[in-house]
């Protein structure tokens, strides 16, 4: 059940999707909220986050607040049992975007936890574990950063910043240019190579609650960094255009041809329940059958993105990535 705590002016409410009478009573005055979804920056790889849509109000919660307040604070938890077994999903801000006769929508911010910036024209010469581990171990919450699923031979990063950048979005943006992720974990962050498994696991095709979708991007047709620029096997499609973090023909070349076989990869999604103990990890290599389809399939898919609809009948986590369809 999906489990609300919205504070309007002062006052913590309880709501919920349906009427729950648990410790408190939590009113079903949630009409809408969309599915919470954690993975990179883009498909080819830069800071893993949380990204959030809105969540729509039945008016009545605001009726000894009319009109409705332009933010709200409002954690969001989801619980298949009783009120303290509840486990967050969201906390932070909902700012106002429409009201009417029959709904009021917030569009959900979550909190920006690290604000520490990366001074002009600071200059980085070095592969790239080095210069990541160098940013991100600046920021005061993270303490370490581990490479033992980053690419094995580390690319080298040249790179001068230009004006004031936050270190991490610096961070990210260089990863994202190499095809790495970026996993923040308490204090410590994760350098993850999208060309690499992170493990693998096999799961039965009778395991998840919906059939397997396999779908394609609009292709690219050119990846274009800086005055260089790389091609795809489709002369269709759409031009990508991206910032260089190196000076160096050949190096810039690797990168974009990485960039184009990650992003013209086939994708999969498959959705299995929301468990604890069962989520592959980012980066993790997923296998699965597929017998019900008019022939069979034997594929795979890097886990990517991870989607918890907690307000489906029975709770489903989706996965997806890129991979291969056989």
């Amino acid at each position: 059940m999906l489990l609300v705590n919205p504070t309007i002016n002062g006052t913590l409410n309880y709501v919920s999707d349906g009427t729950h009478k648990l410790t408190h009573l939590w009113k079903a005055f949630v009409k809408r909220f969309d599915v919470p979804q954690y993975g990179p920056k883009s498909d080819h790889g830069g800071l893993n986050k949380f990204k959030f849509g809105s969540i729509d109000f039945d008016p009545e919660l605001f009726a000894s607040d009319w009109p409705p307040p332009a933010s709200i604070a409002l954690t969001i938890y989801h619980s298949t049992t009783t009120e303290e077994a509840k486990v967050q999903v969201f906390t932070g801000t909902g700012h106002i975007r429409e009201f009417g006769i029959d709904i009021v929508k917030y569009d959900l911010y979550g909190p920006d936890d690290y604000d520490e910036t990366i001074a002009d024209n600071t200059a980085y010469n070095d592969t790239l574990n080095v210069i990541i581990t160098t940013i991100l171990t600046g920021i005061a919450e993270i303490s370490t950063v581990n490479t033992t699923y980053a690419r094995a031979s580390s690319p080298n990063v040249t790179h001068t910043s230009e004006g004031e950048n936050l270190a991490v979005e610096l961070a990210s943006n260089i990863a994202e240019f190499y095809c790495h992720t970026i996993e923040i974990d308490g204090s410590t962050a994760y350098l993850i190579d999208l060309l690499r498994d992170r493990g693998t696991r096999t799961i039965n095709e009778f395991g998840y609650f919906e059939f397997a979708k396999y779908w394609y991007k609009v292709p690219i047709a050119e990846a274009k960094a800086g005055d260089f620029s790389r091609y795809s096997d489709y002369s269709y499609g759409t031009v990508l255009s991206v910032t260089p973090y190196h000076s160096t023909e050949a190096n810039i070349n690797t990168a974009l041809d990485d960039i184009l076989t990650v992003e013209n990869s086939p994708r999969l999604t498959i959705g299995i329940p929301f468990e604890d103990g069962i989520f592959p990890a980012f980066g993790e290599k997923v296998s699965f059958a597929d017998t019900q389809l008019v022939g069979n399939l034997s594929s795979w898919f890097r886990q990517r993105v991870y989607r918890y609809d907690i307000t489906a009948p029975t709770p489903v986590l989706w996965l997806e990535g890129e991979g291969a369809i056989a």
